[in-house]
């Protein structure tokens, strides 16, 4: 782009990668859980208002500003805000103030590299053609943020046309970002099984139903859904979390309550397997002689990067930070991600920010999680340069 800064050697990222290292401390000391983060809103809050950035709340914890001309075609910029409900373990000098509670997924990296971004391009804002919406979320890790902000209008005025997200990567090296067109992310769908027996003495299981047998058969069967009736180059998971049930060693359990996640790749598969699933449940629990109750909740769609756009910011990132810091990915993930529901209205794309360097430590979602502070500026730097980018 023409007249665009070289971002990779400008000097104000030295200051601003700072700045942006210590709001993320600052988050992760606090770490809050689902739709409810007054403390990191205000934190953005305070962060956007110093800069000059005009901003409001679409939602009652989300923040959304709003940079360059106010009209036009417009780019999103997202980063999620929110933690985990696990007990920190990382001993850091900034860990959780709170006990069960964490920011094990990165979330705070997130917020912290769109609040960089955000600081780089306020102090280029002449350089920018087009809107950039910069959309703070809360509750990805559930019940999802990313739709309620949408129903609230944060894809209209400016009318968003591109958008990007950011997710660290605890299998890739600082420095460099991963990118993955087409289905990148699967579909999360939760399940609840209870499986009802005949209760009995557990010397005479021939005058009871045991529910706990039935509830084995049933796990087993459902994963011969995946071994035997998936097309095995397709991606498709079925997890079973937990399992409870039974009183003590010599009582035929007459219960037994399973609950897990299925996760899927194919759009398309959604609606069959989920109706295959339960179908399976219940024919085995007959051939068994129990009764079932399937409570199958589907989540967030699966998320698929459109290819155009992807590649266009794969372009991008090469010119920027080198075509060896950008790195196609050959598989999705079997994760998950409310941006889905964006990324079904506009074209969009998810940048994958590698954190594994000197002090990283364990992958996310662990109470071990320590990532590479590095890597908060090379995704701020990463999102400014795709909102400076024209297209043209």
């Amino acid at each position: 782009m023409e007249n665009t800064p070289v971002l990779s050697a400008d000097a104000s990222w030295i200051e601003i990668d700072e700045w942006a290292i210590q709001i993320r401390r600052q988050i992760h000391r606090q770490p809050e859980i689902g739709l409810e983060t007054p403390h990191t809103q205000s934190v953005i809050e305070a962060a956007l208002e110093g800069l000059g950035i005009v901003h409001s709340r679409p939602i009652t914890h989300g923040v959304v500003g709003h940079l360059g001309p106010r009209e036009g075609p417009a780019i999103l910029l997202r980063a999620d805000m929110d933690g985990l409900p696990i007990n920190e373990e990382t001993g850091l000098d900034f860990a959780s103030e709170y006990p069960g509670r964490m920011h094990a997924c990165g979330h705070d990296a997130h917020t912290a590299m769109l609040l960089g971004a955000a600081r780089y391009l306020k102090e280029h804002q002449n350089q920018l053609k087009r809107p950039v919406v910069l959309m703070f979320q809360p509750g990805e890790e559930g019940p999802g943020g990313a739709l309620p902000m949408i129903e609230a209008g944060v894809l209209k005025d400016p009318e968003v046309t591109e958008a990007v997200m950011v997710h660290v990567d605890s299998d890739l090296p600082v420095g460099v970002i991963g990118l993955k067109s087409g289905p990148a992310m699967a579909s999360p769908n939760a399940f609840t099984i209870v499986v009802k027996g005949q209760g009995g003495h557990g010397a005479h299981p021939d005058k009871g139903v045991d529910a706990i047998v039935t509830a084995a058969a049933i796990i087993q069967a459902c994963q011969t859904l995946v071994s035997r009736e998936q097309d095995p180059v397709v991606p498709l998971v079925v997890t079973f979390g937990t399992i409870s049930g039974g009183y003590r060693e010599n009582v035929l359990a007459d219960r037994v309550t399973m609950s897990g996640t299925i996760r899927i790749l194919d759009p398309a598969q959604q609606k069959t397997f989920l109706q295959r699933f339960q179908d399976l449940i219940h024919h085995t629990a007959q051939a068994y002689r129990a009764h079932v109750e399937v409570t199958v909740n589907p989540g967030y769609p699966a998320l698929v990067a459109d290819v155009t756009f992807t590649t266009k910011v794969g372009k991008r990132l090469n010119s920027v930070l080198g075509a060896n810091q950008v790195r196609w990915l050959t598989a999705p993930s079997m994760g998950a991600e409310d941006f889905a529901y964006i990324a079904q209205r506009v074209p969009a794309t998810s940048l994958k920010v590698g954190v594994v360097g000197s002090g990283s430590q364990s992958g996310i979602h662990s109470p071990n999680f320590i990532l590479n502070e590095g890597a908060i500026g090379v995704g701020a730097r990463a999102l400014a340069a795709i909102a400076l980018d024209s297209g043209s």
